[in-house]
């Protein structure tokens, strides 16, 4: 195997232990295509580690600037690939790790390409059955909320709480319907009553509303 190749492959195992990530596409945060994400956001790594190589000061490992600044692009491509914030430091961790394989194995050493393959393949599996994670939906507006709260909304007939179901929907409705109309146009007040009309002989006339055309 050239150094090459183990480079891709020890790269490759650290993306697969990266717990944050193997629940981002294992409980798909991405999407449809977040296993692909996945891997793209690996191939997006070695094509920074590439670019920033070809500068006069190439990043290493053992600075913490150029760790920084790795942790950052990849805190970046988690949010945008899949909605989520690394907070827990992980982040830092990959890219050190990447780094360090970036450098070591283009000096011609593989010894530590050779410690990360030994120590992933030992490494129990995941187990991600127990790991929750936290979904973050942001609204443009306060009607996309309420909407989206209506369309997660069952109510269903015959339970001994559909009563309060159903209010609460009302309610739910209400909301929507003021967020909805406000600022355009549209008011909340009732209708104002017609008073009668009293003649001179005292008598009260009935003004009839005006029907809407069907």
């Amino acid at each position: 195997m050239s150094l090459e190749q183990k480079f891709h492959e020890a790269v490759d195992s650290v993306f697969k232990k990266w717990t944050t990530l193997a629940l981002a596409t294992d409980q798909g945060w991405g999407g449809r295509d977040s296993h692909a994400k996945g891997r793209q956001l690996q191939g997006d790594v070695i094509d920074y580690l590439a670019n920033a190589s070809r500068k006069k000061n190439p990043p290493s490992w053992q600075n913490p600037g150029d760790v920084q600044d790795l942790a950052y692009f990849l805190y970046l491509r988690m949010d945008e690939l899949f909605n989520t914030e690394t907070d827990d430091g992980s982040d830092r961790e990959v890219a050190t790790l990447c780094l360090r394989l970036w450098n070591t194995c283009h000096a011609g050493d593989a010894s530590f390409a050779d410690e990360v393959l030994q120590a992933c393949r030992t490494q129990a599996p995941q187990d991600l059955s127990k790991s929750q994670g936290s979904e973050r939906i942001e609204y443009a507006t306060e009607e996309d909320e309420l909407l989206d709260k209506l369309e997660g909304m069952e109510v269903e007939e015959g339970d001994e709480g559909s009563d309060i179901e159903v209010q609460e929907a009302d309610s739910v409705l209400e909301l929507a319907d003021e967020a909805l109309h406000r600022g355009k146009g549209y008011g909340t007040s009732k209708p104002k009553e017609v008073e009668p009309v009293v003649d001179e002989d005292g008598f009260t006339a009935v003004v009839k509303g005006r029907r809407r055309p069907r």
